[in-house]
């Protein structure tokens, strides 16, 4: 059912068209308007206003021809940078880039797959239950369009987010809980050969909190990153600011609340090492969620990766995705690998064969 040629068009067109975070409104209107030219209907919502994006996310609702349960898959339509003017190579059955660029595979080979089933339901040729398909917006800046859709009006049996790099086949079923940590250190200007000995430096403040920490991998379900420090004005003066950014991430929330917390001791006593004043805002991006192949979200798709002939594994990620926010409104969701290898570098690439694997689990998984 599934067509490889189109599925191969349909990525070409998402690729080329620059879709960075915010700024993904030629992006959803391609997907609008090629959804629509099948027959559906396609429904923007408002969380592009709410969050800075020039548009909102792109909800399709296909109904049911027969009783089954109510699936959704979810793609986001921004990429990261470098990602405007991809040319495209196909060779030996891989599609990459010039190496100019990103691909975009994360995560329009989602997105592809997406429209491809679009293209399947229309023929009529399967019996399936209701289908949801949302198209995210800026996903790679903190899961914001997934943060602020609005699903009380749909019952959602099962969610299924095609977000994951690696092969079809891989199950993501646990994925972090994260802190993040963005601490302000206020201390005193002085002049740096003048009289050194009446200021405070902030960035020393910093430096110190830093070198008191564990950071990297922790343990096998935790890590934790300090990924900017910044502050002064000139090298001959005292710096009297400095700020931080630092983040936890665990697959336990206990150990995460335990990391989270050395950070933060350590970050206060950087302050008292040099008389500086300290200021911590800590905030959870999103939260974690941890599943078993016991779970049935789970154990449909691997069913129908058995039925396909396509072996599974089932992995834990280090980091969010859209499958986190999901879970956290209490729908079922998973995260699997959409078949794209060295995403966000311009080495991406991605095998036709898995642009259409991916699609024919989407088909797979919403037959009854």
């Amino acid at each position: 059912m599934v067509d490889e040629n189109r599925v191969v068009r349909i990525f070409e067109n998402l690729v080329k068209i620059y879709s960075p975070s915010y700024r993904e409104r030629t992006l959803a209107d391609h997907i609008k308007g090629y959804v629509e030219s099948l027959g559906f209907l396609a429904f923007e919502d408002e969380a592009g206003l709410a969050i800075g994006s020039d548009t909102g996310n792109v909800i399709i609702t296909i109904p049911g021809i027969a009783e089954g349960p109510s699936i959704l898959f979810v793609s986001h339509m921004d990429t990261v940078e470098p990602a405007k003017g991809v040319e495209l190579v196909i060779e030996d059955g891989i599609i990459k880039t010039d190496g100019e660029t990103i691909l975009g595979a994360d995560d329009k080979a989602g997105v592809a797959a997406m429209l491809e089933l679009v293209s399947v339901l229309a023929g009529k040729s399967i019996s399936h239950g209701p289908i949801h398909l949302i198209f995210t917006v800026a996903e790679e800046v903190g899961l914001e369009g997934a943060k602020n859709l609005d699903l009380s009006d749909k019952h959602i049996d099962f969610a299924y987010v095609l977000d994951s790099n690696g092969k079809i086949g891989n199950i993501v079923v646990s994925a972090p809980y994260q802190d993040s940590f963005v601490v302000e250190y206020r201390g005193r200007a002085a002049h740096a050969g003048l009289a050194p000995e009446t200021g405070i430096n902030a960035i020393a403040a910093a430096s110190m909190a830093i070198s008191c920490m564990k950071l990297g991998r922790i343990d096998e379900e935790t890590t934790a990153n300090v990924g900017v420090i910044e502050g002064g004005r000139a090298g001959n003066i005292v710096p009297d600011r400095a700020r931080v950014i630092a983040e936890s991430r665990s697959i336990n929330p206990a150990k995460l609340e335990e990391q989270s917390d050395r950070m933060i001791d350590c970050f206060k006593r950087g302050a008292q090492e040099v008389g500086a004043e300290v200021s911590i805002q800590r905030y959870r991006p999103y939260e974690g969620y941890s599943l078993t192949e016991n779970d049935e979200v789970v154990r449909r798709v691997i069913d129908a990766f058995d039925r396909l002939g396509v072996s599974h594994k089932l992995i834990r990620s280090g980091g969010g995705s859209d499958t986190n926010v999901f879970n956290a409104m209490g729908v079922n969701a998973v995260n699997l690998g959409m078949g794209a290898e060295y995403v966000h570098t311009t080495d991406e690439y991605i095998p036709i064969a898995e642009l259409k694997n991916l699609a024919s689990l989407l088909v797979e998984l919403v037959k009854v």
